[in-house]
């Protein structure tokens, strides 16, 4: 039981170490970013203003 739980540990601290690096975002995907969060809120905002009218 014990060398199954450090095998699996293994694995796991290999596994963390095989992952590659996120690459930064371009501006276009930024600009996209910006736009659906912006849209987000402005749609909560007229969401938020409906109800308590």
């Amino acid at each position: 039981m014990i060398a199954n739980v450090q095998q699996a540990a293994t694995t796991l601290f290999y596994g963390a170490r095989e992952k590659q690096v996120a690459k930064p975002s371009t501006y276009k995907q930024r600009v996209v970013a910006d736009r659906v969060a912006m849209l987000l809120m402005l749609v909560a905002t007229i969401i938020f203003a409906a109800i308590t009218a």
